[in-house]
């Protein structure tokens, strides 16, 4: 399954959730209605039947009708709750879960093994670094999380840090990015608030039965003891239907994640090139005392998102969220003996001190797939298939241009202020006069002090910023999130008043500001989240023709060579009746609304237009970098992480 597919799959478990959740809601129903005119009739007549004709003996329509409202009213409200609650996404149910943020200056050897694992991931799928949480918890364990590729976190235990090498770590890893990949971080939040509401009803009735201890009414008052039985009958009601959503829950996570994690297991396998790794994770969760297990208060409510099942309690019914661990791993290794690995803590320790013996040999150069002139023709044709993959190739690519930035672009990533400033110094313009007038902005928004920061990165970051800044800009993202708004505001004032200073917006300049912009507004819910509403390209046409004849025109200065490569473009995916556009009705200006409307494109048509976008690009057989990466900056917004071209330097000097 690709990533298109895996992404439309989620969107049709989301209406299999629908479903599921309003076939619970039509049986808590039934109950509630069951169990309150059971108790009528048993104050009536002092008896308990199960016979609906009695039964109908005490039934009230506009009673029945009024209890199904409020059950429903109170399901609503509470999944409604869960969603405001969890639209900051992932870091949301990090906290909830203990989890601290793993800074990018952390010296911890544990911390740098981790950041880097996930760093040279992400690089080489082409999506944004996303933020590390450690979770103090003794269990092997980890989980991804957020509404999308682009504001995911990466939640692991420390006991996973302690006990792991770094290939079974790199194997947990590479299951998380599976779940990313394929839409289940956006499925698993929805579950959660919608299994919440439910959940709400039990918690509800253990509330009003817990009230009862601080009633001081007087035992023989008739008044006051036919109160405490009302309040008992409402709050057991409640407990029932609790209960009974319970049930519905664990069977609604079961019914939605296990295939899931299955596909997830077999993805990292596909992306590592190397079953041990993930094999051997649950081999050690198998062999440690802790097993997987959480100690979270809300551990329970987060069940379906972990690597491995996070409670100890038993799994009635088979509704456990996770496969058995032995079945997992014989799904990756039929010849397993069945012998889990034994806790062995002294794993990481020879980890680290093999990988510092190997610090000094040369790493392996799966780099150089392109050069500073143009990008290797098979590595665009095959970039959208490639979407939503990551190879271990791509990965020791990443690795290797990792080692290769600057250590003053390294030290600058750590933290936000640096961070700021390697964005701030992508955007300087190469004329002096605008140079001097982006600097006299950048004293008057940020200050002398930081605008020095700036001219202190700004050469070197000039060397990267032809084919290297994307890479760059998903590197240091996860760093610009952990500015205040206040910060943040600062910031985006910067950026597009230096972008202001020459009274025009060029190509470059437009890639940063809205890849950059568009990502962190999400992160301080400053941009709602586009629900994909658009089922045919036509819907979108207008916005389709602006991409396809920019990139035609990026491609071609002759009119006549445009013109041919918009129609390779529309051919490709069946879209005759998309027109090239004329070239002074092309303008950056209507760019930004363009790409917020292509984000109502659902999954399949991104491809698509993706597909376009890259036959255009790509028809007379050769491709700039500079057209690849708007490209690369488009998927990047309709978050469809497009792997970059990661240019080996070594290789681009001989």
């Amino acid at each position: 399954m690709n990533f298109f597919e895996a992404q439309d799959s989620a969107r049709r478990g989301t209406s299999l959730l629908i479903l599921l959740f309003m076939l619970a809601i039509v049986f808590l129903l039934a109950l509630s209605n069951f169990i309150v005119f059971e108790f009528l009739y048993y104050l009536q007549y002092q008896d308990l039947t199960l016979s609906l004709p009695q039964l109908e003996q005490v039934f009230d329509g506009n009673l029945s009708i009024l209890i199904s409202a409020a059950i429903t009213g109170f399901i609503t409200l509470g999944s409604f709750y869960k969603l405001l609650q969890l639209s900051s996404g992932g870091s949301a149910i990090a906290q909830s879960l203990g989890g601290v943020i793993v800074p990018r200056s952390s010296s911890d050897p544990l911390h740098k093994k981790i950041l880097n694992i996930v760093e040279e991931m992400a690089i080489a799928s082409g999506m944004p670094v996303p933020q590390v949480y450690i979770l103090n918890e003794r269990g092997i364990n980890a989980f991804a999380a957020g509404w999308k590729s682009t504001n995911a976190v990466i939640g692991i235990t420390q006991g996973a840090l302690e006990r792991l090498t770094r290939d079974e770590l790199q194997g947990v890893i590479a299951h998380e990015f599976s779940h990313i990949f394929n839409g289940d971080m956006r499925l698993n939040i929805r579950l959660i608030a919608i299994l919440h509401g439910i959940l709400m009803i039990g918690m509800t009735g253990r509330m009003i039965l817990r009230s009862l201890r601080y009633m001081r009414s007087s035992r023989s008052s008739k008044g006051s003891g036919q109160a405490v039985l009302l309040i008992v009958g409402i709050g057991g009601t409640l407990a029932v239907i609790g209960y009974s959503g319970i049930f519905f829950g664990n069977w609604i996570k079961s019914l939605i994640s296990r295939q899931r994690e299955y596909l997830a297991d077999a993805s990292a396998v596909q992306f590592t090139r190397n079953s041990e790794g993930i094999a051997d994770a649950l081999k050690k969760i198998g062999g440690a005392v802790p097993g997987s297990a959480l100690l979270a208060a809300s551990v329970d409510e987060y069940s379906h998102a972990y690597f491995a099942r996070g409670d100890t309690g038993l799994s009635f019914f088979s509704f456990s969220t996770h496969p058995p661990l032995k079945q997992r791993i014989l799904r990756i290794q039929p010849n397993w003996d069945g012998k889990f690995i034994a806790d062995d803590r002294k794993s990481f320790r020879r980890d680290v001190s093999s990988e510092q013996r190997d610090g000094s040999k040369p790493q392996k150069r799966a780099v150089a797939t392109s050069l500073a002139a143009g990008v290797a023709l098979n590595t665009a044709m095959k970039a959208v298939e490639s979407i939503g993959e990551v190879s271990q190739e791509q990965v020791d690519a990443a690795h290797v241009w990792h080692k290769q930035l600057p250590d003053v672009i390294l030290a600058h990533a750590e933290n936000p202020y640096g961070a700021q400033a390697l964005i701030l110094a992508l955007l300087i313009h190469a004329e002096p006069e605008v140079e001097t007038k982006q600097y006299a902005v950048l004293d008057d928004v940020i200050g002398e002090l930081h605008t020095q920061n700036v001219k202190q990165v700004r050469q070197v970051v000039a060397e990267l910023a032809d084919e290297q800044s994307l890479p760059l800009i998903d590197l240091i993202l996860p760093t610009l999130r952990e500015m205040t708004l206040a910060q943040y505001h600062r910031f985006e004032a910067c950026v597009q008043k230096m972008i202001a200073a020459d009274k025009k917006v060029e190509l470059h300049e437009w890639i940063i500001q809205r890849v950059v912009l568009q990502h962190l507004q999400e992160q301080y819910g400053l941009r709602k989240k586009p629900m994909a509403k658009y089922f045919v390209l036509g819907s979108a046409k207008y916005s389709i023709e602006l991409m396809l004849s920019l990139l035609a025109y990026l491609e071609h200065s002759d009119e006549a060579e445009a013109r041919l490569a918009f129609d390779v473009a529309k051919r490709s995916v069946a879209a005759g009746a998309l027109s090239l556009l004329a070239k002074d009705a092309v303008s950056l200006d209507s760019l930004n609304s363009a790409m917020d409307d292509l984000e109502f494109l659902k999954p399949p048509l991104k491809k698509r237009f993706l597909q376009a976008c890259v036959s255009c690009i790509s028809h007379d057989g050769e491709v700039t970098v500079r057209a690849y990466e708007l490209t690369r900056a488009i998927a990047s917004c309709l978050d469809c992480p497009m792997p970059p071209v990661l240019v080996d330097k070594d290789y681009k000097s001989n």
